[in-house]
C-alpha cells in the first residue's frame, strides 16, 4: 500500500519537474538562438507529453498491481 502511494504521489512532482525543464530549456534556447517564443513554447508541449507519459506509466503500474 505504502509504495503505491510513494510511486502515484511522485508523479505530481514528475509532472511538474517535467513541464518547467522543457519551459525553461526552451526559454534559454530562445536566448541563445534569438527566436523567442517558438522554442519556450515548443519545450512546453515537450513537458506536457513527458508529463503525459509519466502519468500514463504510473496508471498502466498501478492497474497492473491490482
Amino acid at each position: 500500500m505504502w509504495r503505491t502511494a510513494g510511486s502515484t504521489g511522485a508523479v505530481g512532482f514528475e509532472i511538474a519537474v517535467a513541464i518547467a525543464i522543457g519551459y525553461f530549456g526552451g526559454q534559454y534556447l530562445d536566448d541563445r538562438f534569438h527566436s523567442t517564443p517558438w522554442l519556450k513554447w515548443i519545450g512546453f508541449a515537450a513537458g506536457i507529453g513527458a508529463a503525459v507519459k509519466a502519468l500514463v506509466r504510473v496508471t498502466r503500474s498501478y492497474n497492473k498491481q491490482q
